[in-house]
């Protein structure tokens, strides 16, 4: 099932193992797919399985794959056994071998709440100083070597043609945990300053770049303290422009995000030249929210060095109308216009209602030069939505 572009469908590895890989390949090529993009690395959580009638929890965070111990030091990743030991990645990745289709994995690197949970001291800490545990912090020294390792284990392991990365930069400061509950409404700019990290690692690197912190902390404090009182004023049509204004404003806040920019932009570097040894195409998500493609800077993630950086850009093209996915590639050609680009797309109830709907923004990423769709997710989908695949699909065989 050879093309020039990649359609593919995101692929739980315990999906693979309850299904059957047979029943799984079988499924992926009904639908005219030419690409199985395995997860080889996940966060927790509770997933509604429509076709094996099932909710299915993960209570941990982890891999699907027996690690190199030897390669970890304080972060040692926790392994998802039953998947582990029945060498569902290895047999996945033969099986498209022997059917022509590509194998490709999805990593998700520092959204890891078993290992936040754990180690506090080397995650995400707001200017309250909150430690947000499911965010793992780049800055950190001992962040960045278990990065690097469970990147260059995976590579080594699993052995893809491509390696897709997720949540390798600065979580936000809404995660969707268990009952989280805030009575206020939260304006872009609130949460935005709410996702800056103040940990010890953060603010050093900043200091040594002579970014004057106890400034950017009094900033910071006093704007949130304003924001929360303010209510309702963070609901105006104006108030979606205010991180702009504020960045222009204060010289200090600006540097100081640009330090963040720079950290996630040297970690991937990283992440590449690892990849780039081994022969394998580094692929990556602006962002591990479905944000508007030019928000990605509330992780950390420039999309220039970004694009200057990844084989290719993947946009979560999650947004609620064609024109929101004409967007996200127009917005990315503004500071990248030579950028290499996939698309990603969700097949969430709330974005997707018809077969045509998703073709219809299924074309609009072609048309904006997308060299990859992948859809999310197989075992998340009941057989209608999985038809809907199948028919975008055979429409960008004719568009071709």
């Amino acid at each position: 099932m050879s093309s020039s572009r990649q359609t593919g469908v995101f692929i739980y590895p315990w999906d693979i193992a309850e299904s059957g890989i047979e029943a799984v390949m079988q499924t992926l090529q009904t639908a005219r797919c030419n690409t199985a993009v395995v997860n080889s690395s996940y966060h927790q959580g509770r997933f509604f399985h429509p076709r094996s009638k099932t909710f299915r929890r993960l209570p941990f965070s982890g891999v699907s794959f027996t690690p190199e111990w030897s390669k970890y030091n304080r972060l040692r990743p926790t392994v998802h056994e039953q998947v582990a030991q029945a060498g569902i990645l290895a047999k996945m990745k033969e099986a498209c071998k022997q059917t022509g289709m590509g194998f490709h994995t999805w990593w998700v690197g520092l959204h890891n709440s078993t290992l936040g949970l754990a180690h506090p001291d080397l995650c995400v800490q707001n200017i309250w100083g909150d430690t947000y545990t499911y965010a793992l912090c780049p800055s950190q020294p001992e962040v960045q070597h278990y990065a690097k390792a469970l990147f260059t284990d995976t590579l080594e392991q699993v052995k893809p043609e491509r390696i897709l990365i997720e949540a390798t930069a600065f979580l936000p400061m809404k995660h969707g945990e268990h009952h989280e509950v805030c009575l206020l409404p939260l304006g872009e700019s609130l949460q935005w300053l709410l996702s800056l990290c103040f940990c010890g690692a953060c603010t050093e690197r900043a200091e040594s770049k002579r970014i004057d912190v106890g400034a950017v902390r009094q900033l910071v404090s006093r704007l949130v303290s304003q924001m929360v009182e303010a209510d309702s004023l963070s609901q105006v049509s104006a108030e979606a422009r205010e991180i702009a204004f504020l960045l222009l404003e204060y010289p200090e806040l600006y540097h100081y995000q640009q330090s963040r920019l720079e950290m996630v932009d040297q970690l991937w570097r990283s992440l590449k030249e690892i990849a780039q040894s081994m022969g394998t195409a580094l692929d990556g998500f602006p962002s591990s929210t479905p944000f508007f493609v030019n928000q990605s800077y509330w992780e950390g993630v420039s999309l220039r060095k970004a694009v200057a950086t990844l084989d290719r850009l993947v946009p979560l093209a999650y947004g609620d109308s064609v024109g929101d996915v004409a967007y996200a590639f127009h917005a990315t050609k503004l500071v990248a216009p030579e950028a290499a680009l996939g698309a990603a797309f969700s097949l969430h109830h709330s974005q997707i209602q018809s077969a045509v709907e998703l073709a219809a923004r299924v074309k609009t990423a072609v048309d904006a030069g997308a060299q990859s769709i992948t859809y999310y997710n197989l075992g998340l989908l009941n057989n209608r939505r999985l038809d809907w695949i199948k028919q975008a699909n055979l429409a960008v065989e004719e568009w071709r």
